[in-house]
């Protein structure tokens, strides 16, 4: 893909922290950066980004907390940054679910994205079972945001709290598994890994019908087994695995990784997916990744 043809997009507070902390990560200049939210504060930590402000006048928060005020008003605004919709063949959405921001603009985003004809993967949070008002929303949203989208990869707030405190991290910057994902898709498609997936590869993996989600497994190089175990127990996402149609697979390590350190963390990943699965596989070296094995997956037609 060519310079600047991604586009990670943050929708809301929670989207804009996730997008910033997945930008940063990317190689410089591999994809644009766009944050659209209500409060400025969501803008604060990214330096390289355009942002879109959904409020009127000098309020700076609170002024689009319902779903039809914030769609509203991105329809005010959208149309100065369409360039970047039409410069980009991927469009990477990630929101958080359950409130309004979000919640409003989300489906909307994801349609301006495929009118733009680029490819569409929208990464959503839903919220804790503990927030029954927020999960109705979630809930209600979720059928647009997913017939706008190539492939929607749902996240239950939970798992990634759960996966924080064992990584030790901060769930609502994604357990770090987000910003890996978007890293690791951004840096295959940007022809810097070992191995290139092209954009028509990825059609391929996100035009799979059903249910998506990602999957992330970490070990020392001595233990690639361990690495395939840890990603097979922990879909953010409360579904079953097995049977998927579709798999990009994304394994990274330092230098010291070997084809065989490889294929035994894809190969034992993929043994207990569907027979007839689509795979794509992709594989990077990183310094600062010398002794250590890193498998991110996003399976499709669940």
């Amino acid at each position: 893909m060519d310079r600047s043809s991604i586009l990670i997009l943050g929708a809301g507070g929670i989207g804009c922290k996730w997008a910033t902390k997945a930008h940063s990560r990317c190689p410089e200049g591999s994809a644009d950066l766009l944050l659209i939210d209500v409060d400025k504060k969501s803008f604060s930590d990214a330096n390289a980004a355009h942002c879109l402000q959904l409020s009127l006048g000098d309020e700076d928060k609170g002024s689009a907390t319902l779903r039809r005020m914030a769609k509203h008003r991105l329809n005010d605004g959208i149309g100065d940054f369409q360039s970047l919709f039409n410069d980009s063949e991927l469009v990477i959405i990630l929101s958080g679910l359950g409130g309004g921001t979000g919640s409003g603009i989300s489906a909307e985003l994801a349609t301006i994205g495929k009118n733009s004809d680029s490819v569409v993967i929208t990464i959503v949070g839903l919220p804790f079972a503990e927030q029954p008002f927020r999960s109705t929303i979630a809930k209600d949203v979720l059928p647009e945001i997913d017939n706008a989208s190539d492939m929607c990869i749902k996240l239950s707030m939970e798992r990634l709290a759960w996966q924080a405190r064992d990584r030790k991290s901060d769930w609502e910057s994604g357990s770090e598994w987000i910003e890996e994902l978007v890293e690791g898709l951004v840096t295959t498609l940007s022809k810097v890994g070992k191995i290139n997936l092209d954009l028509m590869d990825l059609k391929s993996i996100v035009g799979k019908p059903g249910n998506a989600t990602l999957v992330v497994g970490t070990g020392h190089t001595d233990e690639p087994e361990k690495v395939v175990r840890v990603a097979q127990q922990s879909p953010l996402y409360d579904i079953n695995v097995e049977g998927a149609k579709g798999c990009l697979i994304q394994v990274e390590g330092g230098p010291d990784m070997t084809l065989s350190h490889l294929n035994l963390v894809s190969d034992g990943f993929l043994s207990v997916l569907d027979p007839d699965c689509q795979v794509i596989l992709g594989a990077r070296a990183s310094e600062e990744m010398i002794g250590k094995l890193r498998l991110v997956a996003v399976l499709s037609g669940l």
